[in-house]
């Protein structure tokens, strides 16, 4: 696993001032640090060395010196592509991946994207045409950020580089609404005005000359088919086991995260058959017993034969906490990065890679909202009287909340569910109440839910369980489990990689209708008949459990001296929020310990802001 940085249309002068981003980035490949440029374009690339460690150095080029490349990612079928480039008249001089890439690239163009299984970023030069290709992997698993500025195309991994840039030290208003809605920034958006998430399934091109580069989707998740047999038990089986096997490839040792669910389970049982030794797991224990599942864990690794390891949940300090927002690369406010993060960072003391769980639910079915979301709602008439009146009072009143969610329509009903703040006349869900007033207007409240929205609509704008299922795809997967896995996985220098996102199991899996996933109120339904056979009845006999964290009580205790410094710094330096209702959610937090998110979520975007080495401009 890796970090790239690319810039292409720049002189040599403006490509030096961008060098130092490959420091910024160094815990995504703290191995090996390469450079490459001529005078269009610079690639530079951070190595977390993984396989063919002797020759598999970045920048690469082609064995013809026409094609640079810096990639970022692992490719699981680079050796069947590499046969069948062989085949073709390619020739090798390493065993890695990334050269299956440059060859790929030279024999099939930009066709070589709709062949490769695996999670990548990456920018390949065309020395000769003096054209960059820029492309990442269908769900986003790996990051690739980019913007323009004065002719100039510059790429990264993650952000910290464009901190570098002047042009791009401005906060995007609609970022900061969408950060507080959902918990994350929805690509394409990032924190950074003028800077973009390149989304995933997707690629750019650039020709030297241009001012903006093309862009263009390779793949996106089909529609349900309805004429598409549901695989059978043994079918499954061998599709998961294969998919797991293929992703177990690696020249460093090899472990895997051991939550206790029917998803990190599954993994173990099936690593289990394809290990010379025993497993490597890893799980975290929690003190508070409504968010342990160490003793589920400690089942499957004993039912296997693991070498196991259990650590007990670190309770972060304010300071710690503080230090952990301020590495990210943007404000990020799912608070499982925190636990997540610890336990990368001890894993990473056994092994340099893990297997991990992310997908499961999205691809098969796995969250209870995908039924409640469906449920009716109230009549549109009682709904809009009942909002009308409420914004018609001068204040908004507590605990009115879930009297009027049960007032809304469906689709009101799916927005409130499904966000954090929004457009909502109660206590704790107003956007108004939170932003500054002189923010408002620029962070488009009115169209807080339209990240999601416009995912909808390609899949028809319904709300059932299929179209909820494919926008989660592409919008909680990829931008909020599979951000938290790679900036916490990476911050400890660890890949971690994901085998329910294999391209072989999406192909199989994704098009299947809702109900073939969740039979009869059974979530995961395919899942768990495997779970049944193969695993310990504590894992699969048992209601869902969540990786949570208790935000209430910390905000109220432990991490309480983080809010005070973040909310003194604010009202001195970041004038984006509503600093009195800040005051009063955390006077409330003190008392009561029952405020969340609502303050969590301000409180990251500034622990964020604080952190970063040059001012930000609001």
């Amino acid at each position: 696993m890796c970090g790239v940085i690319a810039m292409f249309g720049a002189p040599e002068a403006t490509q030096q001032a961008v060098r130092s981003g490959l420091d910024l980035i160094r815990h995504r490949g703290p191995d090996a640090c390469g450079e490459w440029h001529d005078r269009h374009a610079y690639l530079g690339h951070r190595r977390l060395a993984i396989i063919d460690l002797a020759t598999g150095q970045q920048p690469m080029h082609s064995g013809d010196g026409r094609y640079v490349i810096s990639f970022n990612g692992e490719i699981y079928n680079y050796r069947e592509l590499r046969a069948e480039l062989l085949a073709l008249g390619a020739e090798f001089q390493t065993h890695s991946d990334t050269e299956v890439i440059l060859e790929g690239y030279r024999f099939w163009g930009r066709g070589v994207l709709d062949r490769l299984n695996g999670m990548f970023a990456f920018a390949i030069w065309d020395r000769s045409a003096r054209l960059a290709l820029i492309a990442r992997d269908r769900l986003g698993i790996k990051p690739l950020c980019w913007g323009t500025h004065q002719g100039t195309l510059l790429i990264a991994s993650t952000l910290e580089p464009f901190s570098l840039v002047d042009a791009f030290s401005g906060i995007d208003a609609v970022a900061v609404r969408d950060l507080l809605t959902f918990d994350y920034i929805p690509a394409p958006r990032t924190i950074r005005k003028g800077v973009r998430k390149l989304e995933p399934g997707s690629w750019l091109e650039w020709r030297s000359g241009d001012t903006e580069p093309q862009q263009g989707r390779y793949w996106s998740a089909p529609p349900a088919d309805d004429n598409l047999a549901t695989p059978e038990e043994d079918e499954l089986e061998v599709l998961l086991d294969r998919a797991v096997s293929r992703q177990m490839v690696s020249d460093v040792p090899i472990g895997v995260f051991l939550s206790g669910g029917i998803d990190s389970s599954l993994l173990v049982a099936f690593m289990a058959r394809h290990s010379s030794r025993p497993v490597r797991t890893y799980s975290v224990a929690f003190a508070q017993s409504g968010y342990d599942e160490s003793s589920i864990a400690s089942q499957v690794a004993a039912e296997f034969g693991t070498e196991h390891v259990c650590i007990p949940a670190e309770q972060l300090t304010a300071d710690a906490v503080r230090e952990l927002l301020g590495a990210l690369d943007e404000p990020f406010c799912d608070s499982a990065l925190v636990p997540l993060y610890s336990l990368s960072r001890q894993t990473r003391q056994h092994v340099k890679v893990a297997l991990g769980g992310d997908g499961a639910d999205e691809v098969f079915g796995g969250y209870h909202k995908y039924i409640a979301a469906t449920q009716g709602g109230a009549p549109a008439a009682l709904s809009a009287l009942v909002d009308g009146s409420l914004r018609a009072l001068p204040w908004r009143p507590r605990g009115i909340g879930s009297l009027y969610e049960r007032t809304l329509s469906g689709s009101q009903r799916l927005r409130y569910a499904w966000s954090r703040y929004g457009d909502f006349p109660v206590f704790r869900k107003d956007l108004t109440q939170v932003l500054s007033p002189g923010f408002i207007e620029s962070a488009s409240i009115d169209e807080f839910f339209e990240p999601w929205e416009r995912h909808s609509a390609k899949y028809g704008g319904r709300v059932d369980s299929d179209v909820l299922m494919r926008v989660d795809l592409e919008t909680y997967l990829s931008e909020n489990c599979l951000v938290k896995t790679d900036r916490a996985s990476m911050l400890a220098s660890l890949e971690v990689r994901v085998p329910y996102l294999d391209e072989t199991v999406l192909d199989r899996i994704l098009p299947l209708p809702a109900e073939r996933k969740i039979l009869e109120g059974e979530l995961k339904a395919l899942l768990r008949n495997l779970a049944r056979r193969l695993l310990p009845r504590a894992v699969w006999d048992r209601p869902k459990h969540g990786f949570n964290v208790p935000v209430e009580s910390n905000l109220a205790t432990t991490w309480n001296p983080l809010v005070v410094d973040a909310l003194d710094w604010g009202e001195r330096h970041f004038p984006v929020f509503n600093y009195a209702y800040l005051r009063r959610l955390h006077d409330l937090s003190r008392r009561e310990a029952v405020v969340g998110h609502e303050l969590w979520n301000p409180v990251v975007t500034l622990a964020w802001a604080m952190a970063q080495s040059r001012p930000l401009s609001v």
